[in-house]
């Protein structure tokens, strides 16, 4: 069983006060962490300073171990603290999950370091591509494998807002989606826990009304998988009326929120249909017709040397012994981005698959 120090107690409790500062506030916490039914719960005193309560408390979380998912009931707790602090409290409870369970990089710090590698090009253009158009449009591409949803996930984080709204999503794969525009159409609308048979132009109305107080995100995944005259209909049935409506009812001069739309094309295929695509943002159809953005590509060795002098340079983790980027070169087929991400898990001691691809949106 992993002990506590003295020392990591007291980060605990400045890092834990502001949020268990009675016993309401701690409750929510802890059954958040650990659900409502956890053995520990009835073995806690909710009573008496933020202090007293915070020490007892990590000690009999300790002492409890585990939680059904396999993870400590503490380092559980402080990952539902880490959404609701900044980053620097962040780094703080980062380090204290290494000390604590003796693995070298936390899952999600991993995971977070790995959104940093390349991909400048994509997330420069479209924050230009934002700061002059309150409606956009991307296509994302580029060869198997090459890291297009670990992309989506950074061009999500341009703004800080967006960790505070879910995107809507949809993979066409699934369930024939893709080949059926009155299914995307259904699935649209599930999202909005409207009835399946709603009319287009309701659907369209609702975007709408949400684009008043909030941005919107769509995201369509795996469009290779529709037939280039499925995805031609679906954006004039569903985009082209969806931006007019925008720009008829939001006049740039009122309007604060952004509305995007993203299609992940995992094939490289969609460039090479019939698909009418802006090539350049200042395009008379843009954003009408999406702009196709750098196709993502195999990392090179100068990004993986780049990559590696940044995690070097920072305190919060340790570069495990003998990885190097020539050995992640020749070990992922000359820097495929998703065998790359394979193998820096393997060696911080976790898993890709399942381990870190969980935070993809």
């Amino acid at each position: 069983m992993a002990q506590v120090s003295g020392k990591i107690i007291q980060q605990l409790s400045l890092i834990l006060t502001p949020f268990m500062r009675d016993k309401q506030q701690r409750q929510a916490y802890l059954e958040l962490a650990l659900g409502t039914n956890s053995p520990v719960l009835g073995n806690l005193e909710w009573d008496g300073s933020a202090n007293v309560f915070i020490t007892q408390m990590v000690n009999k979380l300790v002492a409890f171990g585990e939680i059904s998912s396999g993870k400590s009931a503490l380092c559980a707790l402080l990952e539902v603290i880490r959404k609701d602090v900044g980053v620097d409290i962040q780094i703080d409870i980062d380090k204290i999950i290494t000390e604590f369970t003796g693995v070298k990089t936390p899952p999600h710090l991993l995971f977070d370091l790995l959104l940093q590698m390349d991909f400048k090009q994509q997330a420069r253009l479209v924050r230009k591509v934002m700061d002059l158009h309150r409606t956009a449009a991307f296509l994302v591409h580029g060869e198997p494998y090459c890291g297009q949803q670990l992309l989506v996930n950074r061009l999500f984080r341009l703004k800080p807002e967006w960790k505070n709204i879910s995107p809507i999503k949809i993979d066409v794969s699934h369930n024939g989606a893709g080949r059926s525009i009155p299914h995307l159409w259904r699935q649209l609308a599930s999202w909005f826990r409207l009835p399946k048979d709603v009319e287009p132009k309701e659907m369209i109305h609702k975007i709408c009304d949400r684009l008043s107080t909030q941005d919107v995100i769509l995201i369509f995944y795996t469009v290779d998988y529709m037939p280039p005259k499925v995805l031609a209909a679906w954006l004039q049935e569903f985009w082209k009326p969806l931006v007019t409506q925008v720009e008829a009812n939001c006049p740039p001069t009122q309007w604060s929120t952004h509305l995007l739309m993203f299609l992940v094309d995992n094939s490289g295929s969609v460039c090479e249909s019939n698909i009418l695509l802006a090539k350049q943002f200042d395009e008379p159809e843009y954003p009408r017709i999406p702009l196709h953005l750098p196709p993502v590509s195999p990392f090179p060795l100068d990004v993986l040397d780049d990559w590696i002098d940044m995690v070097t340079a920072m305190e919060s983790i340790q570069i495990p012994i003998g990885l190097t980027s020539k050995i992640l070169l020749e070990k992922s087929e000359n820097g495929i981005p998703e065998f790359v991400y394979e193998e820096i898990c393997c060696h911080c001691g976790h898993t890709w698959e399942g381990g870190l691809a969980k935070w993809l949106i």
